[in-house]
């Protein structure tokens, strides 16, 4: 028990100390809410988010969204959401629509359970002209590795997750990579609770983020 309490420690050490020397660090923290409704063989979420920017000194977005996922397989779910978004830009905040689809994947392994999703959104955005907004599409990837430690209620996870930035530039290319550790406790039977720090590096930009959250089933 002592030597995975330790290598756990050792992996949220490794991702905040990655590159410290980012040419610009920020601080953050990030508290989010999901409440999930099964029917059958789909699943629907309400969920909502507040993130902080500028070392926790300005709010950076709160969100609102809805999602819907469904069933093909036993190892895969497909689905799609809406988020609506109050961001924070350059102290000017603006309202922001996100929509996505995407494709979802798990398998287990002994102890270990990994999952995959794929996601392409659309943000629309005002930009310098309200009648002509703009857009920003993404493809994101993420992977996350979780394991059930025997006679312990906490469940470590591990992630990573990649932004490829489809449009604003001739190229395809990576706009962001995040790195997360997590541990994962169950309150009850229906709901859990999930603290996590996240280390998102973008080109000119180093984010540290600490994350609480909280997912009950309705």
């Amino acid at each position: 028990m002592r030597i995975k309490r330790n290598v756990f420690i050792f992996l949220v050490l490794t991702i905040l100390s990655c590159n410290a020397s980012a040419q610009d660090d920020d601080f953050g923290l990030w508290l989010d809410a999901f409440a999930n409704k099964k029917i059958q063989s789909s699943e629907f979420s309400l969920y909502g988010e507040f993130f902080t920017r500028n070392n926790n000194r300005s709010i950076d977005r709160v969100s609102i969204g809805l999602e819907g996922d469904r069933s093909v397989f036993r190892f895969m779910k497909i689905g799609l959401g809406y988020l609506l978004m109050n961001k924070n830009n350059t102290d000017d905040y603006e309202l922001r629509h996100r929509f996505y689809t995407h494709a979802k994947f798990k398998w287990e392994v002994y102890k270990l359970r990994f999952s995959l999703r794929e996601r392409y959104q659309v943000t629309r955005y005002p930009g310098y002209n309200l009648e002509s907004p703009e857009y920003l599409n993404y493809w994101r990837n993420k992977m996350k590795i979780s394991y059930e430690i025997p006679s312990c209620k906490i469940k470590p996870v591990i992630g990573v997750e990649t932004f490829v930035l489809l449009n604003k530039t001739d190229l395809k290319r990576m706009d962001e990579v995040r790195y997360s550790v997590s541990a994962l406790y169950p309150v009850s039977g229906t709901s859990n609770v999930e603290f996590y720090a996240l280390l998102a590096q973008m080109a000119d930009l180093h984010q540290y983020i600490l994350g609480v959250s909280y997912l009950i089933d309705i």
